[in-house]
């Protein structure tokens, strides 16, 4: 039977909460430039460039140092007659949205997530429509999850 340690008892609330912290806690990295296996899931608007739902794609180095502002520009395509609002990165949490009023059925995604040096994953929702048709479901409205891990160099 294991016996009672209380170094290890009084260590592992410590042990815990550094686990635990939140990514705007941490102090802030770059995400290094590179090829990143990127997977886009949801059943949303939001695609990859290529519309495929698994991709590679390859973060030059302005867009690595812009990523944690602009997480979305290098991953997916860009919606036409929107605007961005790109929050301040905490950390190395990042979150903003894009929003479509322009359009004959007004979108708006909002995204939050965090990132490492060779890692990031969003997750976001997409909605669409406006207070009078709030109540009818659009097609391409939901939820979406978006994880990148670097896999190696780009090619030139």
């Amino acid at each position: 039977m294991p016996r009672y340690n209380p170094r290890l008892s009084a260590s592992a609330p410590l042990f815990l909460l550094a686990a635990c912290s939140a990514p705007e806690d941490h102090e802030p990295v770059a995400l290094q430039a590179g090829i990143y296996e990127v997977v886009v899931g949801g059943g949303t608007l939001i695609e990859s460039h290529s519309g495929k739902t698994v991709d590679r794609v390859c973060i030059q180095d302005a867009q690595a140092a812009y990523f944690p502002t602009d997480p979305l520009g290098p991953i997916v395509k860009p919606w036409n007659s929107c605007s961005s609002t790109l929050d301040e990165p905490r950390g190395n949490a990042m979150s903003g949205s894009r929003k479509c009023e322009a359009r004959k059925v007004p979108m708006v995604a909002t995204y939050s997530g965090s990132h490492t040096t060779d890692s990031f994953e969003i997750d976001g929702l997409v909605e669409q429509g406006n207070q009078e048709g709030s109540g009818v479901m659009h097609l391409g409205s939901g939820e979406f999850h978006i994880i990148g891990k670097r896999i190696g160099d780009c090619q030139s």
